[in-house]
């Protein structure tokens, strides 16, 4: 810590909690608040983001609210979603979210409820990442009765009762996409083939709005038969090849799930002219490397630390009783010229 004038008493927070905060070493936060070089431009705000966060939190006096996070999803959007937990942690003052992420191909979705349930019982409110189930709706509407905000998060329960959604149009997301690939290929006719995996709401959305841009506007292209996806890359490559071996290659693959990584590792044995156009969600460190590779041709995805916090300051604001909905978010549109970090 920076020498203090004598006579001072340093208020502040200590360096050991900003550091765990930042998520970075004492020695780091030392220099940083000293002044001194050795630390990355990127690190250096995220020690000052962290000891902003901690100074306003001692100024406000008030408990943290705390905010339990329940994802069920694929490794790549789950570790995705946990680094825009970290910034979020370490940036809005008054809150400490606790991040619980479990693969979707491992989930019984009646244990999960089930966590969702006692453990969403016992924070100040809930964040929902999770297909469309039963037993997930029911565990929602019970928090919801208990007065527990529930937001979820990117895929929308709307059947749970649940207090607000964050997130994309993904009606819209689907139809931005038939877009793309439609103005993309040929007008002459073809088939897209398309890739689901399990019923969550974001992908029923998606492939609604894709069928209904096919239908209006590329009359000409028909959607082949799915392939149902257990968001896992080595069974998606598998599966997808002997799609390949059987049907030949589409003009274009639009995968509304995961594994984008196993949808590539299956295209990366054609040759660069055979390739199909192929469209995908989620800008992740995974997607950004088959965009600059050319597997990828474009990426819808969207801001997931904006919508993190925007999910934060919705339960923040119900808490103190204003719960006016949010709107949707922004979507984004991704090529191999616009993907960098």
């Amino acid at each position: 810590m920076a020498e203090q004038p004598l006579g001072h008493v340093w208020k502040g927070p200590t360096v050991n909690e900003i550091a765990s905060l930042a998520r970075v070493g004492p020695a780091t936060v030392d220099r940083v608040l000293n002044n001194r070089p050795g630390v990355r431009d990127g690190t250096r705000l995220k020690v000052l983001a962290a000891l902003e966060k901690l100074r306003r939190e001692l100024a406000d006096g008030k408990a943290a609210v705390r905010i339990r996070l329940f994802c069920d999803s694929g490794e790549t959007f789950n570790a995705t979603l946990a680094a825009a937990e970290a910034q979020v942690n370490s940036t809005t003052p008054g809150v400490v979210v606790q991040g619980h992420y479990v693969a979707t191909n491992q989930v019984d979705p009646g244990a999960f409820a089930d966590q969702v349930q006692a453990q969403g019982a016992l924070a100040d409110g809930v964040i929902v990442v999770s297909r469309e189930h039963p037993a997930i709706n029911r565990a929602v509407r019970k928090l919801c009765s208990l007065g527990i905000p529930v937001v979820c998060l990117t895929t929308d329960l709307p059947n749970s009762g649940r207090s607000a959604y964050v997130g994309n149009d993904q009606y819209a997301a689907g139809s931005v996409a038939g877009l793309l690939i439609g103005n993309a290929l040929p007008k002459v006719a073809a088939k897209i083939l398309l890739v689901t995996s399990v019923p969550f709401r974001c992908q029923q959305e998606r492939e609604m709005g894709f069928r209904r841009v096919l239908r209006g506007e590329f009359a000409h292209l028909k959607i082949d038969e799915r392939v149902i996806s257990d968001d896992q890359p080595h069974t998606t490559a598998a599966q997808l090849s002997r799609y390949l071996d059987k049907h030949g290659t589409p003009a274009a693959i639009y995968n509304v799930a995961g594994a984008n990584r196993g949808v590539a590792q299956a295209l990366d044995s054609l040759t660069v002219p055979q390739r199909p156009l192929f469209v995908g969600h989620e800008l992740t460190v995974h997607t950004r490397a088959l965009l600059e590779a050319g597997l990828m041709s474009y990426v819808i995805a969207h801001d997931f630390v904006g919508e993190l916090a925007a999910a934060v300051r919705w339960v923040k604001g119900a808490i103190d009783g204003a719960v006016a909905p949010p709107g949707p978010t922004q979507i984004l549109i991704h090529t191999k010229f616009n993907c960098g970090a």
